[in-house]
């Protein structure tokens, strides 16, 4: 796949290489996010309700807490991705900002893997149904990164930052499956 920009090399970075990926099409940005996907949950498949709720030496995270926050703005990213690609501008709803964890708590890890990956097909089914060339020139802005168009907003959060987070779970599932 060749290098992923990383959140930590910042707007102009992230910008560049959003730009280049949704340069590419819609059918290139499906793949990315997709790949990554199935990346995830091949991470988390396997894991036990117990090794899904442990805090492994190499971060203060746990799979879960990984899940927890990924999981948190699917159905904003869902709810989004649908007014763009509907040709229609979209604003965060008021109290609603980058970093926010949201307020569900899930009953088990199993509870949470079952609802990041039902979020998920769902955020990948108004992918396959959206129009390449409606709603392309609107954008919304993410308060650290900039404005980017439906296609941006795909690549950024279920590629660039989810990615970011694969490298995160690889860590914390190796030190699972080591100890």
């Amino acid at each position: 796949m060749g290098h992923v920009v990383r959140l930590s090399e910042g707007r102009d970075a992230i910008q560049a290489y959003v730009g280049a990926q949704t340069s590419q099409g819609l059918p290139h940005v499906l793949s990315l996010v997709t790949q990554d996907n199935l990346a995830v949950v091949g991470l988390i498949a396997d894991l036990t309700e117990d090794e899904g709720m442990t805090v492994t030496p190499v971060d203060i995270w746990r799979a879960y807490d990984v899940m927890k926050h990924m999981s948190a703005s699917l159905d904003r990213s869902r709810t989004r991705l649908e007014t763009l690609t509907s040709g229609r501008p979209f604003e965060n709803p008021a109290g609603i900002g980058p970093g926010k964890q949201g307020d569900v708590d899930y009953a088990s890890f199993y509870e949470l893997r079952s609802a990041y990956i039902d979020g998920m097909a769902e955020i990948i089914g108004v992918l396959r149904g959206a129009d390449p060339s409606r709603g392309i020139d609107l954008t919304a802005e993410h308060a650290q990164y900039g404005p980017f168009n439906w296609l941006g907003w795909a690549t950024y959060s279920h590629h660039v930052h989810t990615h970011d987070h694969i490298g995160q779970l690889t860590n914390i599932v190796q030190a699972l499956r080591t100890s």
